[in-house]
C-alpha cells in the first residue's frame, strides 16, 4: 500500500479479527522478521494502572542519560503514530507504510495489536535504539509483547480489576496473567507483593524487587510519585546515576493523565475503578466546584466508576464515537444531577458554560473520550483507527 489513509483503513479492518490470546502468530512473524525484539535491550512493563506513566518516566530518564530510546504504548490518543516513538518523536508515515508492507510479506495473519507490536520491534531495531520501553497491551502472559525472550528488566506497576472478561475475576487470576511476563533470570520490579507473583517469578529464577518508595515528578497526583519510584528503581538497576534519574523524572510528560489542557479544564484517562479513585483524590484536594464530562466503554464497571467520581455539582454523560461506548442513558441510572449530551464536543462546551470562570471541568472515563476531545479541540480529522486498542 502506498497511501497512508488506505493503510489505516486496512488496519482498522483488522479489529474484526478481535483479541486472540496466544503467542503462536507473533512468534512466527517475529522469527520470519529476524527476531528484532531479541536484538535490542528492552524493558517490559505491565500493570492494571500506571504502566504507561512508568514507561514514559523510564523513557524520559534514559533520554536524559543520552540514550536513544524507543517507546511502544497503547492505545494512542489522536494519532496512530503515537504508539511508536523514539526520543519522543512519532514514527513517520513512510516508515509505517514500509514496515507494514514488510510484515505483511511474511504471510502471517495477525490481529491489530499483534501487527502494531511487530511494527514497534522492527522500527526500534532499524533505528538502532539503545533501549526499547515496551508497555503490555493487556494482561501479560498471552500479550503479543510477551514475545520478548530476555528483557533487561520487567515490571508490574499495580494489580486491580480491569478486563476481567479476559484476565479473570479475582486478583489472583489477574496477578497470574500479569506475572506471565517474568523471564528466566530477569529481575521483576513490582509494587505488588503477593504469593502468585512470587511463585511465578520463582519458577523463572527471577528475583522479585519490591518497590514501595516514591520520587518527585511534575505529573499531578500523589500516585504518580509511586510510579516515579518504580521508574527510578528500574533506571537505578540498569546503571543510571541518581542525578540523571531525578532530572528525567521531572521532565516527564504524558498526555491526558491529570493534564490541564486549559486553565480550568482537567483531562484524565482513568478508565477503571482503581484509576478513578486515585484521580478523585487529586481532584477533591483542589477544593473546586467541579463539572464532570464522563464517557466510558460498556465493558467497564461503570457503576463503580461513577460512585468513585470526585465531588461534583453536575455530571454530563457523553458517548465517544466508538461502538464499545456505553449508552449515556444507561449511565444516567447511576447518577444524580446528570444530563445527557451524546456529542463529545457539545458536552465539553456545555460543561465549560456550566462551570463558569471559577469552576473546574473534569473530562474522564476513557482514553477514547480523551482522544476524541483532543482531536476536536485541535481540529484534527478523526480516523476510526484511533478507537482501536
Amino acid at each position: 500500500m502506498s497511501d497512508y489513509k488506505t493503510l489505516l483503513d486496512w488496519l482498522y479492518g483488522l479489529k474484526w479479527f478481535g483479541i486472540r490470546p496466544g503467542l503462536e502468530r507473533i512468534e512466527e512473524v517475529m522469527e520470519k522478521l529476524g527476531s528484532p525484539q531479541d536484538r535490542i535491550r528492552t524493558i517490559h512493563v505491565t500493570g492494571t494502572n500506571g504502566k504507561g506513566s512508568v514507561c514514559a518516566m523510564i523513557s524520559s530518564v534514559l533520554q536524559e542519560a543520552g540514550c536513544r530510546v524507543g517507546m511502544f504504548t497503547s492505545p494512542h490518543l489522536v494519532d496512530f503514530r503515537e504508539r511508536f516513538q523514539i526520543n519522543g518523536e512519532n514514527i513517520s508515515r513512510e516508515d509505517v507504510l514500509r514496515i507494514v508492507d514488510r510484515v505483511r510479506k511474511t504471510g502471517v495473519h495477525l490481529t491489530f495489536f499483534e501487527l502494531t507490536t511487530a511494527i514497534a520491534f522492527v522500527y526500534f531495531y532499524e533505528k538502532k535504539a539503545d533501549y526499547a520501553v515496551i508497555e503490555v497491551g493487556m494482561g501479560g502472559r498471552f500479550d503479543a509483547t510477551n514475545v520478548i525472550k530476555k528483557p533487561a528488566a520487567t515490571a508490574i506497576t499495580s494489580i486491580s480489576f480491569d478486563h476481567t472478561d479476559w484476565l479473570g475475576d479475582t486478583l489472583e487470576k489477574i496477578s497470574l496473567e500479569k506475572a506471565g511476563i517474568a523471564k528466566e533470570g530477569v529481575p521483576m520490579f513490582t509494587s505488588v507483593d503477593n504469593a502468585v507473583i512470587r511463585n511465578e517469578c520463582r519458577k523463572k529464577s527471577a528475583r522479585v524487587l519490591l518497590v514501595d518508595g516514591e520520587k518527585r515528578t511534575n505529573m499531578s497526583g500523589s500516585f504518580q510519585k509511586k510510579n516515579a519510584g518504580m521508574a527510578a528503581a528500574i533506571c537505578n538497576y540498569i546503571g543510571i546515576p541518581e542525578a540523571i534519574i531525578k532530572a528525567g523524572l521531572l521532565r516527564t510528560e504524558w498526555p491526558a493523565r491529570l493534564e490541564f489542557i486549559e486553565k480550568n479544564v482537567l483531562l484524565d484517562c482513568a478508565h477503571n475503578p482503581d484509576g478513578v479513585e486515585k484521580m478523585a483524590q487529586f481532584v477533591n484536594s483542589l477544593n473546586r466546584n467541579v463539572t464532570i464530562v464522563f464517557g466510558v466503554m460498556k465493558n467497564k464497571n461503570y457503576e463503580e466508576m461513577i460512585r468513585l467520581l470526585p465531588s461534583h455539582k453536575t455530571i454530563i454523560l457523553t458517548k465517544p464515537k466508538i461502538d464499545r461506548s456505553a449508552d449515556p442513558n444507561e449511565l444516567k441510572k447511576f447518577c444524580s444531577n446528570s444530563i445527557v449530551v451524546e456529542d463529545v464536543a457539545e458536552a465539553y462546551e456545555r460543561a465549560k458554560k456550566m462551570a463558569g470562570k471559577d469552576g473546574l471541568v473534569l473530562v474522564c472515563g476513557s482514553c477514547y473520550l480523551a482522544g476524541e476531545l483532543l482531536a476536536r479541540i485541535n481540529k484534527i480529522e478523526m480516523h476510526p483507527i484511533m478507537f482501536v486498542q
